[in-house]
């Protein structure tokens, strides 16, 4: 924080006013500069995230994790641009069902474990689903656990935020 003295002169009041656009800048600076440390922490542990969770089979997930700033927002974005990343981080089928996503966002996002693809059951009570393999072949699954990347990575972040901000401000 920054003290600003004056007296009631021209001459004090305009440096104090100049003082004031100063800090103004100054403080927009540092928030500009936290939003992007946090973008920077943020990729780096949706990355190890990824890894850890080994689900970086072709790589596509995690060459898929990217982030921008948006200086007119002042705002960062962790992004991931990969076709199946949903259904790691939230879990699929009876199996997911069984080992829900600990966040609220799979509720926002209208996700259900049970849509969207033909359930059978096997003569020996498994439920699930076939799905084609690269090599022309057919393989069953009851689904996957979810395994929270981007949840954890947000976790991750949240604690590291006053951290940061007091580098920041120091």
């Amino acid at each position: 924080m920054t003290n600003i003295k004056f007296t009631l002169s021209p001459q004090s009041i305009n440096k104090a006013i100049s003082q004031l656009k100063a800090y103004k800048e100054s403080v927009r600076n540092k928030s500009m500069l936290i939003v992007q440390n946090l973008i920077d922490l943020g990729l780096e542990v949706c990355r190890v995230k990824i890894i850890e969770i080994g689900a970086y089979d072709t790589g596509e997930l995690l060459n898929s994790v990217s982030g921008y700033y948006s200086p007119l927002l002042n705002a960062g974005y962790i992004t991931v641009d990969c076709n199946y990343a949903v259904f790691v981080e939230f879990g699929t089928g009876t199996v997911g069902e069984a080992e829900p996503y600990p966040g609220t966002a799979i509720s926002k996002a209208g996700y259900h474990y049970t849509g969207g693809t033909k359930y059978v059951t096997t003569k020996d009570g498994k439920v699930g689903w076939f799905y084609p393999t690269d090599d022309g072949e057919w393989r069953f699954t009851e689904g996957m656990p979810s395994r929270p990347f981007m949840y954890e990575t947000v976790l991750e972040m949240e604690r590291s935020l006053q951290q940061c901000v007091r580098e920041v401000f120091r």
